[in-house]
């Protein structure tokens, strides 16, 4: 593993790890490449920098999602695109004041940049 590289591993419901195969799937289609999770998520991240999130969108994402499960998800965070994957992150911390950012983060980055036609 690269310097600065982490592993961030989740665990999601069937609801949450089937958003992130559908978005992964679409995103391969618009590509025209196959893409992983990494990809995808790194992807919704980046194209989600500059868009300020809000209360009222994660408060949305929350009430249709449910987020824990017992379907393990592995994620590599490189140096490259941590900066974004971090700052939506501390975000979500901010908003939804608790434990579990990354679970929240992970499926909510994919959730929002489809929602706003970002991937």
């Amino acid at each position: 593993m690269a310097t600065g590289t982490r592993n961030v591993r989740i665990f999601v419901s069937e609801q949450s790890f089937a958003l992130l195969v559908d978005a992964m799937a679409a995103f391969s289609k618009k590509t025209g490449k196959f893409q992983t999770m990494r990809m995808t998520v790194q992807a919704a991240c980046s194209r989600l920098k500059s868009h300020r999130v809000s209360r009222t969108e994660l408060e949305q994402f929350l009430s249709e999602y449910t987020l824990a499960g017992e379907i393990p998800v592995w994620l590599e965070v490189t140096p490259a695109w941590s900066s974004e994957y971090d700052i939506l992150r501390e975000r979500v911390k901010e908003i939804a004041g608790k434990q579990g950012a990354d679970r929240i983060a992970i499926p909510f980055s994919i959730y929002l940049a489809a929602e706003n036609n970002l991937l």
